[in-house]
């Protein structure tokens, strides 16, 4: 491979991952402000309610 390639190869490879991160993070936002899933509210609500031993 020459240095062309192989910059142009880890060229895409870092745009890629940028890619990933930010989509990522963009989904993970809309879900913690948007899909509050029901075992998910229950499970936190059992935990903060638990009796003390």
């Amino acid at each position: 491979m020459n240095d062309a390639s192989q910059l142009a190869t880890a060229m895409v490879a870092l745009a890629f991952t940028a890619m990933l991160l930010v989509t990522g993070q963009w989904f993970v936002d809309y879900r913690l402000q948007h899909d509050r899933a029901p075992m998910t509210v229950m499970a936190t609500l059992r935990l903060s309610h638990s009796p003390r031993k």
